[in-house]
């Protein structure tokens, strides 16, 4: 369950320059509620540049997260805090930018969602263990704490790199009865289907 390998992998312009990241991310905020941190959205930023230029599906393994996370887990130090990082960017990626990608597959979203706070958190534990309590022990922890938000925005910047993609909409549906999405309401909503707003019930707030 949930291997890193993606069986049908998203198709992705890798000439987008990391200026057009940015300004796609600033259209998607500004149709949200709440704003991040300014050193939240130039990580997400970088996140996008590092991810779809080098490799969009992410890993070329076939390990799957929770196996990754209880590796990382075995380490110590830096090298716990990288992988952790590591594993925390996947999850975000994936789970937001790639976000239909795994509609219909063996996990769903709050899976990755789950590992990737998870992970996130490690990394913010592993800093302030280390006497790191400043700015990126902040940074993760906001991470970590939004994680289901930063993936929503991410998935919007990913609608707008592939304008017209057909969708899923039963596994849009089901994403949204799972998570109360506010980006799947307006996804069913625009498609004809009735959709109550479950933004109270989401279990990351």
């Amino acid at each position: 369950m949930g291997r890193f390998r993606q069986a049908d992998p998203v198709q992705i312009d890798r000439s987008v320059p990391r200026a057009v990241f940015a300004e796609l991310l600033a259209l998607a905020l500004a149709r949200n509620p709440w704003q991040p941190s300014p050193m939240a959205i130039a990580y997400l930023v970088e996140l996008l540049d590092e991810r779809v230029l080098e490799n969009p599906s992410g890993l070329g393994d076939e390990q799957t997260l929770a196996e990754a996370l209880l590796a990382a887990q075995a380490d110590q130090g830096v090298d716990r805090i990288r992988r952790m990082r590591g594993l925390g960017d996947h999850a975000l990626f994936v789970s937001g930018f790639l976000a239909d990608s795994v509609l219909g597959g063996a996990v769903d979203a709050d899976y990755y969602w789950q590992i990737g706070r998870s992970a996130y958190g490690d990394v913010v534990s592993g800093l302030r263990g280390r006497g790191e309590s400043g700015s990126w022990a902040r940074l993760y922890a906001e991470l970590g704490e939004r994680f289901g938000e930063f993936a929503e925005i991410l998935a919007e910047v990913g609608d707008q790199t592939r304008p017209g993609r057909p969708r899923d909409l039963l596994g849009v549906c089901d994403r949204y009865l799972r998570t109360g999405s506010t980006r799947d309401r307006d996804l069913l909503l625009r498609a004809g289907y009735l959709a109550p707003d479950l933004s109270g019930l989401r279990w990351w707030q």
